[in-house]
């Protein structure tokens, strides 16, 4: 399997990058930015929170949610000199149980799944014998999903040239569209290291719309006639954290607050912590090679 363009660290690099923007370009953020590569392995742990105004359905099952991405370096090299040669691990888990983990390890994709987690997210509505039998079939169970069978479900289509370059100059468009409005807003120190943000959603979408409404052939001015959208409508504010110990990033989030239907405001919150530990992603042993007839065996197990 081609390896993925998600990698993490350079995912977060860019988030890290904007946050920092708002703090100037002196050399020790330029390092913590550069911390998240630095290593040959990474450890991001994530978590979500939704607060005020109709939150509470949504605040109930994001509580339980946690996600970890593991990346390890399969050259010994920082991660930042090692595209293509990193291995990565996804955990989705709910109260602090894991329910599906997703491995990349050289060409291969691995994942697990592990159904007794689901009797904890609210709503859901899983009888004990549907449980049961979800258990039965795929319960902590490693499958390999080769890459004849990815394509056979997803053809894949090669972007062209054009394409390819289209899609790169709008990505730095916007990334130079967003980092100018951060830099233009105010910041604040935080008294253990690192950084604090808050601004308006409505400069984040006069800055971003017209990017994309320009890039799209649309109006290039404030009105986005493409989604009948307008960003004098556009209600809120964001604050941008980053969490520092020296030059080294240890931390960052996002907080979104804006109007949520007509009972007044929400909050959705997403926090990550960042560790560089001796954290390496192997292979599982003995794990089932998906195919086209075993994905529909599986299924008729568990309907019946």
């Amino acid at each position: 399997m081609k390896k993925s363009d998600w990698k993490v660290f350079s995912v977060g690099a860019v988030a890290a990058s904007l946050t920092l923007a708002a703090c100037g370009a002196s050399a020790s953020l330029d390092g913590a930015v550069s911390s998240l590569g630095a290593s040959p392995y990474l450890q991001v742990h994530l978590t979500a929170t939704f607060a005020g105004a109709g939150s509470q359905q949504v605040q109930q099952i994001l509580a339980g949610f946690s996600y970890n991405v593991i990346e390890a370096s399969t050259t010994g090299q920082a991660l930042s000199q090692s595209v293509g040669n990193i291995d990565s691990e996804i955990d989705v888990n709910v109260a602090n149980q894991t329910l599906l983990a997703l491995r990349e390890v050289g060409t291969n994709l691995y994942f697990e799944f592990n159904a007794q987690p689901l009797a904890n997210i609210p709503g859901l509505g899983l009888t004990p014998q549907k449980l049961a039998a979800i258990e039965l079939v795929v319960d902590n169970r490693w499958f390999e999903v080769p890459q004849s069978l990815i394509t056979s479900l997803v053809p894949s289509s090669t972007p062209t040239e054009a394409q390819t370059a289209k899609e790169q100059a709008l990505v730095q468009a916007l990334l130079k569209s967003l980092t100018k409005v951060i830099e233009a807003t105010p910041y604040t120190t935080l008294p253990g290291g690192g950084y604090s943000q808050t601004g308006t959603l409505a400069s984040i979408a006069k800055a971003v719309l017209p990017v994309v409404a320009q890039a799209e052939g649309t109006n290039t001015g404030s009105s986005f006639s493409a989604f009948s959208f307008h960003t004098g409508k556009v209600h809120g504010t964001y604050t941008l954290g980053v969490t520092l110990s020296g030059s080294t990033a240890t931390g960052g989030s996002i907080k979104v607050t804006a109007p949520n239907g007509s009972s007044g405001n929400a909050t959705l919150e997403v926090d990550a912590t960042v560790a560089h530990d001796t954290v390496t992603v192997a292979a599982p042993t003995e794990a089932t090679v998906l195919t086209l007839a075993l994905i529909q065996e599986l299924e008729g197990q568990v309907t019946s």
